[in-house]
């Protein structure tokens, strides 16, 4: 069984815990990493640790056998390498396979299907959320256009050893529920930093200076869960106001803040989605920038058919049933 449950002063901070005895390691973990009825092999004990936001978590597996199996599209890029034994991954959107060797990281990314083999007792795991890793790639002059995938392995040793570093100095404060809002923050970049620089982009993004309103849109996207202005948006993508507002009415029909609006409530209802424990619908709105709830309300039930309390039963009723 997977335990969850809420920091003391963060709300969306989660533990993870999984003890199973068995290849199956549950729906749980089956929706995580995105596999299901085709995993196999001679799995004894399973046990599984994590901390972490909703931005950036830790986790680590203890594993006494093998296993084999496929991983479809998932939510989350995962870093990950193993202390011993040996593993393999292909991407089964290119065919690219790689043999993991201990101690280096390898990358999955949200949007590929993996298939894996793996004989490996111990495996730590950094998951990082895909607009945590656009901000990154942002940050470094990239704005991602459509799904963000990377090379699985890094392809320099500096680059590689700044991760591993980096990764050694924040985890133990990532998984920290005490750790304050505006350093577990930075610390969350830093780490985001550190993937997007150590992994290629395995298919080279749009460099920022064309298609102003693709950019824009996927750059409210990637910071939709921040405070936002009009300005901000235009200068991160090279135009004045009136030019993005143009663009954005030109290949949208909306303007940029009212494409901001949708991606907070798409974000709000991911994570009312994927809620447990005492969450409230208020929390979630102030979260994505909605400080009027009866307006919240009105603007998710006009968008997605049902209020937020609604979504928030619903996937509270799916936790009980587990």
């Amino acid at each position: 069984m997977t335990l969850q449950a809420n920091g003391p002063g963060d709300p969306t901070f989660r533990r993870y815990r999984v003890e199973a005895v068995s290849v199956d390691r549950g729906e749980e973990l089956d929706a995580v990493y995105g596999t299901g009825d085709d995993m196999a092999g001679d799995q004894d004990a399973f046990r599984y640790l994590g901390a972490g936001d909703t931005e950036v978590s830790v986790r680590r597996a203890e594993v006494e056998g093998s296993r084999t199996g496929t991983m479809r599209p998932r939510a989350e890029h995962i870093v990950f390498w193993i202390g011993d034994g040996t593993a393999t991954i292909e991407d089964l959107d290119d065919g690219v396979v790689v043999e993991v060797v201990p101690g280096d990281p390898t990358i999955l990314s949200a949007s590929r299907r993996y298939a894996f083999t793996a004989d490996a007792r111990t495996i730590t795991m950094v998951h990082l959320s895909d607009p945590v890793v656009r901000r990154a790639l942002v940050r470094r002059g990239t704005v991602p256009s459509g799904p963000v995938a990377f090379t699985l392995q890094p392809d320099d040793d500096d680059r590689r050893r700044a991760l591993r570093g980096t990764i050694r100095s924040h985890g133990p404060r990532l998984m920290d529920a005490a750790l304050p809002a505006p350093a577990r923050q930075a610390a969350n970049a830093e780490v985001a930093d550190a993937v997007v620089a150590a992994f290629p982009l395995l298919v080279p993004e749009r460099p920022a200076g064309t298609g102003s309103a693709a950019r824009a849109a996927e750059w409210i996207r990637a910071n939709a869960d921040r405070p936002v202005t009009l300005q901000e948006i235009a200068t991160a993508v090279g135009v004045s106001e009136r030019g993005l507002q143009n663009a954005m009415h030109r290949r949208f029909g909306e303007s940029p803040m009212a494409r901001l609006r949708v991606e907070r409530l798409e974000g709000a209802r991911r994570e009312l989605q994927d809620s447990a424990g005492d969450v409230l619908v208020a929390d979630v709105a102030r979260r994505w920038h909605w400080y009027h709830l009866g307006r919240f309300a009105a603007a998710y039930a006009e968008r997605f058919g049902e209020s937020p309390r609604d979504t928030l039963q619903r996937s509270r009723a799916r936790d009980r049933d587990r």
